[in-house]
């Protein structure tokens, strides 16, 4: 990151003075501050007709060779708006016209002090596909096939476009997950084998680990499923959930209410909650979760103070509620066909993904999916 030194007027060393509540740089010969303002540059978000996301293969520093948004830095004499079209056709080769604001992110910088991305989504209504200007090569990806994104703020910008139910992915998984795998024991080693089996949910439970480990654990749980694309979940800890950067967070009876939650959760956050009887899980609905766990099931020694709740409750949820829902509770791959006869999708399970964690995957998502392993 650059850091002004010197008046760009009369080349003076700059001091530092205490100035509006703040420490400034000042040049002491003109008599004035000299401020480091963020630079504005900008960020296009673009669908084509059915749904894939524009993206652009960055042909300069920071971040050659990555993936991004089209964009980048403002004229003088242009506003936001014809920044970010000019941008887009320079990169892709594509007109657009501007469909709405997104919102502004602030980024850091190597070679500025930072630099604020204003991001529009824009409509595309011509031109043809090339790569120009900064970019190597322009391509439409679908949402859930993504390359990993150089940006940061490029990735806030692009999910608060998506957090739409019609684009967001990771919502959708919830719908058809499979297997739901909850870690125990080594919970790194299963977090790779879950993403190595297919699992599209992993959430990570620990109950002994200080929070140091645990939040040493989860964020290497994050790297670990942001390869593959598999939703990752934290068990009870929405501190932990959010510092991790996991895509979400599953609360128990005994926490935070989903309501509470939503408050001091980012945007577009997904929470889960356990209910154990039909009125939780109507209320836990109307309370605004993503998508409830049912159970226990069957008896289980994960929870061994709750009476099993049957087949039975599950399917008049399963009639009763819109948002999906997680089977928990002494399921394995002998059991769950009464479940999936009705119409449920998602099971979680801990102990059947301690062992042989790919295959068992494998075994549940080829029950649910009537698909051969």
């Amino acid at each position: 990151m650059n850091e002004i030194k010197y008046c760009s007027i009369c080349g003076s060393e700059l001091s530092v003075r205490p100035m509006d509540g703040r420490s400034r740089k000042y040049c002491e010969r003109c008599k004035k501050p000299v401020y480091e303002n963020p630079i504005p540059a900008t960020a296009a978000v673009c669908f084509d007709e059915s749904g894939k996301i524009l993206l652009v293969k960055r042909g300069v520093e920071p971040n050659i060779g990555e993936w991004c948004l089209p964009g980048g830095f403002l004229e003088i004499d242009e506003t936001p708006e014809e920044g970010s079209l000019r941008e887009l056709k320079e990169e892709t080769g594509l007109v657009g016209e501007i469909v709405n604001f997104v919102k502004n992110e602030r980024s850091p910088s190597p070679f500025y002090s930072s630099v604020i991305v204003m991001g529009y989504e824009i409509r595309i209504i011509g031109g043809s596909v090339r790569a120009g200007d900064d970019s190597t090569e322009v391509h439409f990806f679908e949402l859930d096939k993504l390359p990993e994104i150089a940006f940061q703020s490029h990735i806030n910008i692009l999910d608060s476009v998506v957090k739409n139910e019609r684009f967001d992915i990771r919502k959708n998984i919830l719908k058809q997950a499979g297997a739901y795998v909850i870690t125990s024991g080594d919970h790194i080693s299963i977090a790779k084998e879950a993403c190595r089996g297919g699992a599209k949910i992993i959430q990570y439970r620990d109950k002994r680990s200080s929070m140091k480990d645990k939040l040493r654990i989860a964020k290497e749980i994050k790297q670990i499923s942001r390869q593959t694309k598999t939703l990752f979940i934290v068990n009870d800890n929405i501190d932990l959930a959010v510092l991790s950067g996991a895509d979400g967070v599953h609360l128990g009876q005994d926490d935070l209410s989903v309501k509470e939650a939503r408050k001091i959760v980012p945007g577009n956050f997904i929470i889960g909650k356990s209910t154990h009887s039909l009125d939780q899980a109507i209320k836990a609905e109307s309370d605004g979760a993503d998508y409830i766990g049912v159970g226990p099931i069957f008896k289980t020694p994960t929870k061994k103070d709750y009476i099993p709740v049957g087949v039975d409750l599950a399917k008049e949820v399963f009639s009763r509620v819109k948002i999906p829902i997680v089977a928990i509770g002494g399921l394995n791959g002998e059991n769950i066909e009464p479940l999936v006869d009705f119409g449920l999708t998602n099971f979680a399970m801990v102990r059947e993904f301690q062992q042989n964690t790919v295959e068992n995957i494998k075994k549940i998502n080829s029950i649910v999916f009537n698909s051969e392993i």
